[in-house]
């Protein structure tokens, strides 16, 4: 039992370290939090800012909460070792202009071998899908279009433009 806790509890500090990490790099407000943990018991996240007090949750914008949960699943991830897929829908949807940037450029290439995002046409923009195929990150695009007269959804090759 002693070392089921001493392994759980190096393990958690990987994956705080690894969320601190990956939510730093996304954030755009870097002074904002200084730390990620996890509780033991809950998995619960506490954010934790520059002078070691807790940062409620709430305290975040939507966008920042999306980035928080990103850098979450990023951080399971890698701590497991494993190669897992991604899949995001509306990836783009609450994010500000900064935030969009640092996802595209930071996150989505090396987010894993397989990353599947569902998104609107007005959410990744030309400009994002530019960037992401410039970076060799896109190996495939499909359009779903839903036909209301057949009641059912085609697939197509390529984006919306």
């Amino acid at each position: 039992m002693e070392f089921r806790k001493r392994l759980t509890k190096q393990k958690l500090g990987e994956l705080e370290q690894s969320i601190t990490q990956y939510f730093l790099l996304l954030l755009h407000k870097s002074s904002l939090v200084h730390r990620v943990m996890v509780d033991a018991d809950t998995f619960r996240l506490d954010l934790y800012d520059t002078e070691g007090d807790l940062l409620p949750i709430q305290c975040l914008s939507a966008g920042e909460k999306q980035l928080l949960a990103i850098a979450f699943l990023r951080g399971l991830a890698s701590v497991s070792g494993r190669q897992l897929p991604v899949a995001i829908d509306t990836p783009l949807g609450r994010l500000d202009s900064e935030h969009r940037r640092h996802l595209v450029e930071r996150y989505f290439p090396q987010a894993s071998h397989q990353v599947i995002l569902l998104s609107t046409d007005t959410e990744i923009r030309t400009e994002e899908v530019g960037q992401l195929r410039a970076q060799g990150a896109i190996a495939r695009e499909y359009l779903l279009e839903y036909d209301p007269s057949q009641r059912q959804t085609a697939i197509k090759e390529g984006y919306f433009w």
